[in-house]
């Protein structure tokens, strides 16, 4: 369809929320063809003009592009230039390059990004199916897939095997309890950043915030109390420290005693992760069972804050409010 030679047989333009899906989708695919993807490229590309750079890769270099689509993009800083570039692309050649993959249930399209275009239910056929269809699309649109060889494949296992005994070193080091410490530090920065825009948004939402004396914060809602509490074993390394996160229905002192002892404060949910840092050198936090479901400290404090906040609208909702 287009034989031009491009930088890129693939952009992928996302919001921070879905970074782990693309890497995947990046893991994926790179070693079969050209990929760009932004913390990838972070370094290259530091001291240099991001705006002009997005614009050309989204627009001009990229033979198709692949959009991790929920409700926020294109109103992030990235994928609103993203954005921009996509429909000039767009305008001048038609949508046929764009790939839409859904992140998130009843998502609203904008009018230009059609989902009548090709669009991927990831959830229902899954990330090797979606790969798939990007390879095919990248064929159409003039790129050669590279088809990797015995050798290639054991050459991408052994560094990928380095890396991870790389990673696990620096974890079990006193470095790495320093990086774990700084991530809870994050977490308390995150907190405080969705109260100021919680308060900023409503005229009297109950939402306190307060640090505790022991590596946590807490958040305590009409009667529901959040916390996020690090707990380390040994004083140089994080073997055996992990974060717990805990929401009840009930209400504690700075100590962690209850306020009134006499009431009864029900456990809804809680985890037990541990600091971690993924193939990409994302900082965040996985289970700590099972040494999997990465996820990066903003969502993490954002998925916990938005099922506090549906708790208390459920038991507002039930009192009459």
């Amino acid at each position: 369809m287009n034989n031009q030679i491009k930088k890129y047989d693939v952009a992928f333009s996302f919001t921070h929320k879905d970074e782990i899906l693309a890497g995947q989708l990046y893991e994926l695919l790179r070693n079969r063809m050209s990929c760009f993807i932004y913390f990838e490229e972070q370094k290259r590309l530091a001291g240099e003009d991001g705006e002009r750079i997005f614009n050309s890769v989204f627009s001009q270099e990229s033979r198709i592009v692949v959009i991790l689509y929920n409700n926020d993009w294109g109103k992030t800083k990235w994928t609103r230039i993203e954005q921009t570039a996509i429909k000039n692309k767009g305008f001048d050649e038609g949508y046929d390059f764009a790939i839409i993959i859904p992140t998130q249930k009843n998502v609203e399209f904008p009018e230009w990004l059609s989902k009548n275009k090709i669009c991927i239910d990831i959830d229902r056929w899954g990330i090797e199916s979606a790969a798939s269809v990007i390879e095919t699309r990248v064929q159409q649109f003039g790129g050669e897939i590279k088809i990797e060889s015995v050798a290639d494949i054991a050459a991408r296992a052994e560094k990928s095997l380095v890396e991870k005994k790389i990673r696990k070193q620096l974890l079990d080091s006193p470095e790495g309890l320093k990086l774990a410490f700084n991530e809870v530090q994050e977490i308390i920065s995150e907190v405080h950043r969705h109260e100021t825009q919680i308060k900023s948004q409503t005229d009297s939402w109950h939402f306190l915030v307060r640090n505790n004396n022991r590596n946590g914060v807490e958040i305590i809602s009409f009667g529901f109390h959040l916390t996020f509490q690090f707990y380390q074993k040994y004083a140089n390394t994080s073997d055996d420290a992990y974060l717990l996160i805990t929401l009840y229905n009930g209400s504690f002192d700075e100590n962690g005693y209850p306020k009134d002892p006499f009431s009864k404060n029900e456990l809804i949910s809680e985890a037990r992760l541990k600091f971690s840092i993924n193939v990409f050198d994302q900082r965040g936090w996985i289970d700590i069972e099972t040494n999997e479901n990465f996820v990066a400290t903003s969502i993490l404090v954002e998925q916990w804050i938005k099922e506090l906040i549906y708790n208390v609208t459920r038991e507002r909702q039930d009192q009459g409010y």
